[in-house]
């Protein structure tokens, strides 16, 4: 009976969570039941006590406070997951439109950066162009040409360093939200 308990248990775990959290879930009640039963409880009893469902759902906010989030596959799950787990607390409003907020202004900074980069580009491109056209000569060009990509890839320097920075701060408002949703945890 706790087998078959325990393969429903994972099969629901597994459309949530990694791998690894599903292992260390299952480890976790594999070893309350056994301790019930070592107690004298019965293993039909405690198998019919608890519904994977709701251990899903009670496990959410403390699995989602103890990711990392270093991939994007990782940030993108998290990320959707939290809207879910939010959506579940009692304060299911302030806290979705606050997260929303936060998120929306994150993936704004990243279009940003990104149009930036693809604006210096262009710009770059432009410049060579109306450099050739100048009727200045060889040695000039080839100056300004440097001049122009040296200052092309100080900027491509600094906006990396931003993209970075915009990346460990969509990590910060992650593990916020995780930890305010576990804190609440009064899910309902």
């Amino acid at each position: 009976m706790m087998h078959q308990w325990l393969n429903v248990l994972k099969e629901e775990l597994n459309k949530h969570f990694y791998p690894d959290e599903v292992d260390d879930i299952l480890e976790y009640y594999e070893e309350i039941i056994e301790d019930r039963i070592q107690n004298g409880e019965l293993e039909e009893d405690i198998c019919n006590g608890y519904d994977p469902k709701e251990i899903v759902r009670e496990m959410m906010p403390d699995v989602l406070s103890k990711r990392t989030n270093e991939t994007q596959k990782e940030r993108f799950k998290t990320t959707k997951q939290l809207w879910t787990a939010i959506a579940q607390t009692s304060l299911k409003i302030p806290l979705t439109i606050m997260y929303t907020i936060s998120i929306v202004l994150v993936i704004a900074m990243l279009f940003s950066i990104f149009a930036s980069i693809i604006g210096s580009f262009i710009a770059f491109m432009i410049y060579g162009l109306d450099l050739f056209e100048a009727g200045l000569s060889n040695f000039d060009k080839i100056g300004m040409t440097g001049l122009a990509l040296v200052l092309l890839s100080i900027i491509g320097i600094i906006l990396i360093q931003i993209y970075r920075l915009v990346l460990e701060l969509y990590k910060k408002v992650l593990n916020i939200f995780s930890g305010l949703t576990k804190k609440k945890g009064d899910l309902s």
